[in-house]
């Protein structure tokens, strides 16, 4: 009796272990490099003239890692701004962890919880100190659709991201809130390495600062290629 009931047990808890082990999110990783389209300008409360504010509508090149739960992504690009070459540049990290809703396998529902950080900063046609700096840390929420199958595996998910955010170089703060979509096609054992990652992002962001001249959106899309390793 004992031992049935000890098989039983294992029998159990196997399967237990499995079904979290099914849908945990990919624990390979991968790095990727893309081409987003990227703008950026103000917002109707920022008070500065059109000669003074900050804004481009350019591509983007973009590369990004993935390991386990973690995210990391940086973006840089030059634009021409009232006759002079500028520079932006787009950093940052997402940690996120998802709690399964309906399903289980080969396809679930999830709740996505996300910790983020991201550095954001744009040179513009007036001095150093009005060049847009901001970084921002937050936490947000989202829904999640995956599905596994031997030979690939697929999400899409939609993130809504609630941000403090603060001048890099003064004490200025504020908040900002983002928006972020992805769909993502993950073929292991293919071509390269381990396989690859083909994936399509999207993200709206937009800042509320305490210094007005600091209230800008951005926001880029476009896909991306990378390799499992």
């Amino acid at each position: 009796m004992m031992a049935l009931c000890g098989c039983l047990w294992g029998q159990r808890a196997d399967g237990q272990y499995y079904e979290s082990r099914e849908y945990a999110r990919q624990e390979g990783r991968y790095l990727t490099a893309g081409a987003v389209w990227s703008e950026f300008r103000p917002r109707s409360s920022n008070p500065l003239p059109d000669s003074l504010v900050s804004k481009f509508n350019r591509v983007m090149p973009m590369i990004a890692f993935h390991q386990g739960l973690v995210d990391l992504y940086l973006g840089y690009t030059t634009f021409n701004d009232h006759g002079e070459s500028r520079e932006a540049i787009v950093f940052g990290t997402e940690v996120a962890t998802d709690i399964p809703l309906l399903g289980r396998r080969p396809s679930a529902l999830a709740l996505p919880l996300v910790v983020s950080a991201d550095y954001s900063k744009v040179e513009a046609a007036g001095p150093k100190r009005d060049n847009f700096n901001i970084a921002s840390i937050g936490i947000g929420v989202g829904l999640k659709f995956r599905t596994v199958a031997p030979s690939a595996e697929f999400w899409i998910q939609g993130l809504q991201v609630a941000h403090f955010s603060f001048e890099g170089i003064s004490a200025g703060t504020g908040s900002s809130l983002a928006t972020i979509g992805e769909a993502a096609l993950l073929l292991p054992r293919v071509l390269l390495g381990d396989g690859i990652v083909i994936s399509y992002r999207a993200r709206f962001q937009s800042w509320s600062m305490n210094n007005d001249r600091f209230n800008y959106r951005s926001f880029y899309h476009g896909p991306s290629i990378g390799i499992l390793f």
